[in-house]
């Protein structure tokens, strides 16, 4: 493959789209602008033009991109070549390459097409992708994955046996997830408050051309008309949100898939936009269980893994979701089949009791100071506020009884909770760095905090634990020290 090639020319227009959707607001708000009063001459309607001049160049430029772009494979690298008006040359070694990731979008789907990101070891960029093929057939992100992994393995896989594999594949995926876990995922994941606020942010994004005067009046006017319509309109705009987070879940999450090739698992997920996430084993730098409230009262948790590589504007290629909602009795035999060196347990070195007291007046003191300015100004009704302590101080309880630490061999696990329920799996050799840290008041009371960091894309994942006991810190750094 060492002859040039160029992507599919639909590239040209999914640049035009992607440039079409950062401008969508600016010639909303121009084109309502130019259409208030009449029209008397050719500069009333110079605004227009402008915005139908910006969107030939845009097309115009989309197209320059899509044919000054091409990529070969060339002495052991991939080698792209691109640049609009300076042409520049990227050169990606194959041994440095640890995975493709596919996507198909609307546009794609049509025409076979898919969307490659190529993801390495130490990226030159913690922003992006170290490249990206916008627009290249299925049969040629299948010949280049081929032609990579035979780089990589130094061997020749024939055709014959590729199709097999992908046949064996299709027929037996590691993993599924059924539509009734994509309803408890959807009924369970807060996407209410995703959608309220996504449409929030659309809104202002108007906020020159609402008439809040009028808006304000007629709101006004709908609150008297009683307490109950107000309120039956309040909960079935709850119930719409509640519906569309469903409906966006099931786009998000259909048709998930996991399957396990040579020493990788492949992802699939989505209806609309289908995405594959590959992700070498032996990039795993963690295996983290969530829990929220609700979710733990069911029975079901999210299992993510902390990935080396990945960008920080791709946060799904740092912490993968690896299973997004299963039941907790049923992680245990699963990652067992895909990290058989990692033992999974629920049975944890708890906190001591001196430390429940610090954990409840630490989620507390947030609501002292205002429930105490409350009482003072609003006698004897800001009393009222007195009861928030309750709900935080119940938080801080249910976060001592989370805490804890189990050692097992080379492997560290750690157990804590904000609002969430987290349960990290570490083994030695991919912890970067562990601290420990006492404050004074820690100190009397023979406590510390251990925070341990493994590398999950530019930053890395830091799980921290207050208020261990000191000899239970000295024992875990005394294991982290010494080899086993």
């Amino acid at each position: 493959m060492s002859e040039h090639k160029r992507l599919h020319p639909i590239s040209a227009v999914a640049s035009f789209v992607k440039q079409l959707k950062d401008l969508i607001v600016p010639f909303v708000f121009l084109f309502v602008i130019n259409n208030r009063g009449e029209k008397n001459g050719f500069w009333d309607y110079m605004p227009l033009l402008s915005m139908a001049l910006v969107l030939v160049i845009v097309l115009v430029f989309g197209i320059i991109k899509w044919l000054r772009f091409t990529y070969r494979l060339e002495s052991g690298e991939l080698r792209i070549e691109y640049g609009l008006f300076v042409k520049k040359k990227r050169y990606i070694p194959i041994e440095r390459i640890q995975s493709l990731n596919f996507s198909e979008g609307i546009l794609h789907r049509p025409f076979g097409l898919v969307k490659v990101k190529v993801e390495t070891a130490g990226s030159s960029s913690s922003r992006e992708s170290e490249a990206e093929l916008t627009a290249i057939s299925k049969e040629e992100a299948l010949d280049l994955e081929q032609m990579i992994y035979r780089e990589k393995k130094g061997e020749s896989v024939t055709e014959d046996s590729s199709l097999e594999q992908a046949a064996i594949q299709e027929d037996e995926p590691f993993f599924t997830l059924g539509q009734k876990d994509i309803w408890v995922l959807a009924a369970t994941s807060g996407g209410v408050g995703v959608i309220i606020s996504g449409v929030a942010l659309f809104l202002s994004q108007f906020n020159e051309l609402i008439p809040y005067k009028a808006v304000y009046e007629e709101v006004a006017v709908f609150i008297k008309s009683g307490v109950f319509i107000v309120a039956l309109t309040a909960f079935l705009g709850l119930v719409l949100a509640w519906f569309l987070s469903i409906v966006w879940t099931f786009i998000i999450y259909g048709d998930f898939k996991i399957r396990i090739v040579d020493d990788h698992i492949v992802m699939t997920r989505g209806l609309l936009e289908k995405k594959q996430v590959t992700v070498p084993l032996n990039r795993v730098q963690g295996i983290r269980i969530v829990e929220n409230p609700i979710r733990q009262l069911i029975g079901y948790c999210t299992v993510q893994i902390e990935n080396a590589g990945g960008s920080v504007l791709e946060k799904d290629s740092t912490s993968i979701k690896l299973f997004p909602i299963i039941k907790k009795e049923q992680v245990p035999e699963l990652l067992n089949g895909l990290f058989p060196e990692y033992i999974i347990q629920d049975d944890f070195t708890g906190l001591p009791v001196s430390a429940m007291r610090r954990y409840v007046f630490r989620q507390s003191v947030w609501v002292l100071v205002p429930g105490a300015a409350a009482c003072y100004f609003f006698w004897p009704y800001g009393l009222w506020a007195a009861l928030l302590i309750l709900p935080f101080g119940v938080l801080g309880y249910y976060q001592y009884r989370a805490g804890g630490f189990r050692i097992d061999g080379g492997q560290l696990s750690l157990r804590y909770r904000g609002v969430l329920k987290n349960t990290m799996y570490m083994k030695k050799n991919r912890i970067q760095s562990l601290d420990t840290k006492e404050s004074w008041f820690q100190e009397r009371k023979g406590l510390g905090s251990l925070t341990t960091t493994v590398k999950s894309g530019a930053a890395g994942y830091a799980s921290q634990v207050k208020d261990l006991k000191k000899e239970d810190l000295k024992r875990i750094v005394s294991w982290f020290s010494h080899s086993i």
